[in-house]
């Protein structure tokens, strides 16, 4: 399993750059074709290159959530990460769907921030695509730490909802996407202990889908000093 673990992230790692240089000629002969045909014909290879980018970037994060060290010796924000990510993801044609609320008090944990960083995309983009386009995300941080992410959709029946962790699994076969967010996501809760909890429809409503976890967070301790706290 390591074996297959340390193959997969290398290989999805050496890709990175022909992939780039792919993606490049495909635009160059799109912006430099006078052919209606060619010019579709190289935005499809595009769209399928950037596709095949995103699994290799997916990947890699699997790799990382199932063998890197999650923990570190340092506290970091999470809810300042949060807002980076939430604001990376909307300069990229979100559409100002993402609604972000966060606790006024800085959310200290030892979670590796970069890990943080892949749980929190990977479930908005995830709730960004599978969700109903014309509705908003919601994502928040409470203060103790539970992260917290909700769109608007079709119900995602059980049997279904049960598999969503598993690999290349996608709820609608008609959406786009990897089916590996969810797993990646996963591989990080159980690294830190704290399960991921999947509804839909999402609490208090008929529809909709919603996914949750608790985080190690910092609590203050005996004369200030701060202790992580999971429960």
């Amino acid at each position: 399993f390591e074996a297959e673990r340390s193959f997969a992230a290398n290989a999805a790692h050496e890709l990175r750059t022909p992939l780039a240089g792919a993606i490049a000629q495909a635009q160059r002969l799109r912006s430099e074709t006078r052919d209606p045909a060619a010019k579709a014909r190289a935005e499809e290879i595009e769209v399928t290159l950037k596709r095949l980018t995103r699994l290799s970037e997916r990947l890699m994060q699997l790799a990382r959530a199932e063998g890197g060290r999650l923990r570190t010796d340092q506290s970091t924000d999470l809810g300042a990460i949060a807002r980076i990510v939430v604001d990376d993801i909307e300069r990229t044609g979100a559409g100002g769907r993402i609604v972000l609320t966060l606790p006024q008090a800085a959310v200290l944990s030892d979670l590796d921030p970069d890990a943080f960083g892949i749980l929190c995309r990977n479930l908005v983009e995830n709730a960004l695509r599978h969700g109903d386009q014309t509705a908003p995300v919601e994502v928040t941080l409470t203060a103790d730490g539970r992260l917290t992410v909700a769109n608007e959709g079709l119900v995602v029946p059980r049997a279904a909802l049960d598999r969503l962790t598993t690999r290349f699994e996608r709820a609608h076969a008609s959406t786009d996407g990897s089916g590996l967010g969810l797993a990646i996501v996963a591989a990080i809760a159980d690294r830190i202990e704290s399960p991921l909890l999947l509804e839909s429809p999402r609490p208090g409503a008929s529809s909709g889908f919603q996914a949750s976890i608790k985080l190690p967070v910092e609590r203050p301790g005996p004369a200030g000093r701060g202790t992580v706290h999971k429960e």
